[in-house]
C-alpha cells in the first residue's frame, strides 16, 4: 500500500548550460527544469537547474533520505552529461530541508608555525629523489583530502587514508598493502595517540577500521559510515555502533586526519639532514614537466615547435597481427 509521497525538489548548478530548445529533461521518476541564472558575461554556460521528483512510501517503510536519492542522480548525471555538478538546496514538501554542515572547524583559526620547519625543509631535500616524489604525492593527497572535507566527507576520508598508505607502501615493503599501511602508522604515530584513546586495543581496532572503510569505497562503492558522520558532529574520536548485529567503532575524519598528519611529519622528522648536495624540489618540478616524443621533422635549439612537427598519432603495426 502506497502513503502519500513527498515532493522533492533540489537545486543544483551545472557548469554547463541546456539547449534553450530543451524546456524540461524527463527519465524515470525524475525531471529537471532550468530556472533563471545570473551570468557573469555571455561566455559563462553556468546554469542552475531544479531536479523533481517524487518519495513515495510502501509497506512498512520507515525511514528515507530524499536528498541522498538526489545526489545520487546529481553524480549520474555529472558522468553522462560531462558537467561539473553542485547541489545547492533541498525542499521536501516545499519545507527546506538542506543543511550544511560543517565538519571542519578545526582547519579554522590561527597558522601555527613548528619550531622546527626549517629542520623539516632540510629533512627533507635529504630525501632520495623516489622518496620525496612519494612523499609529496601523499601532501598532494592530504591536500586534497582537507579541501573536499566539507564538500565530499567520503571522498576526503579516502584520500586520508590514500595518503598514509602511498607513503607506507615506499617505506615499510613488508608485502601486503594493509600491513604496510597499519605498520607505518604504529612505526611513527606518537604514543600520545594510544593514551589519548586510553587503549592500544582500541587504536588498532580505528586503524583497521579506516583501512576497511577505504577497502569498501573503492571495492565495494560504500559511502562513509553513518558512524563517522555522527562522530564528527559531535567532536568524538570515534563512535560505538553495531553492524550486522556485531559491535563496531568508527573513527571520525577530524581523528583521522590527525593520524595521517602525525605520522607522515614524524616519518619526515625521523630522517637524517644529509651533508653536501640535496635533491631540489625545482628538479621534481622539472622532471614531471618533461615528455620525450618524437620528431617528424629536423629540430634545432630555440625553434618553436609545433604539434604538426611531432609523431604523436598511433600506427598500426605492419604485421597485421589479429
Amino acid at each position: 500500500m502506497h502513503r502519500d509521497a513527498l515532493q522533492v525538489e533540489i537545486l543544483f548548478t551545472a557548469s554547463k548550460t541546456l539547449d534553450p530548445s530543451i524546456q524540461k529533461v524527463t527519465f524515470d521518476k525524475y525531471m529537471i527544469n532550468s530556472i533563471p541564472t545570473f551570468r557573469e558575461s555571455l561566455h559563462d554556460t553556468q546554469e542552475r537547474l531544479l531536479l523533481g521528483f517524487k518519495d513515495t512510501w510502501t509497506g512498512r517503510q520507515t525511514h528515507s533520505d530524499p536528498e541522498k536519492e538526489g545526489d545520487y542522480i546529481l553524480s549520474l548525471l555529472s558522468l553522462i552529461l560531462e558537467t561539473k555538478i553542485d547541489l545547492d538546496s533541498t525542499k521536501v514538501n516545499n519545507v527546506q530541508t538542506t543543511i550544511r554542515k560543517k565538519r571542519s572547524p578545526f582547519l579554522k583559526g590561527k597558522i601555527e608555525l613548528p619550531s622546527d620547519l626549517a629542520e623539516l625543509f632540510q629533512k627533507l631535500r635529504s630525501l632520495d629523489l623516489d622518496t620525496l616524489r612519494q612523499y609529496i604525492r601523499s601532501c598532494d593527497a592530504y591536500r586534497t583530502a582537507l579541501s573536499l572535507i566539507d564538500v565530499s566527507p567520503t571522498l576526503s576520508f579516502f584520500l586520508l587514508v590514500t595518503a598514509v598508505e602511498a607513503m607506507a607502501g615506499k617505506a615499510m615493503a613488508l608485502g601486503s598493502n594493509r600491513r604496510n599501511f597499519t605498520e607505518f602508522i604504529y612505526a611513527y604515530l606518537p604514543k600520545s595517540f594510544e593514551n589519548e584513546l586510553g587503549s592500544k586495543e582500541l587504536l588498532r581496532i580505528l586503524v583497521e577500521q579506516a583501512y576497511n572503510m577505504r577497502n569498501a569505497f573503492t571495492h565495494g562503492g560504500a559511502q562513509m559510515s553513518i558512524a563517522t558522520a555522527l562522530a564528527d558532529d559531535l567532536s568524538l574520536m570515534y563512535m560505538k555502533h553495531y553492524a550486522r548485529g556485531k559491535e563496531s567503532y568508527s573513527p571520525s575524519i577530524q581523528w583521522f586526519e590527525r593520524v595521517a598528519r602525525a605520522v607522515l611529519l614524524n616519518f619526515l622528522r625521523k630522517r637524517s639532514v644529509k651533508k653536501g648536495k640535496k635533491v631540489r624540489l625545482s628538479k621534481l618540478a622539472r622532471e614531471e614537466g618533461i615528455i620525450n616524443v618524437s620528431a617528424t621533422t629536423d629540430v634545432k635549439a630555440g625553434q618553436v615547435v609545433r604539434t604538426s612537427d611531432l609523431d604523436l598519432k598511433f600506427k598500426a603495426s605492419t604485421n597485421n597481427e589479429q
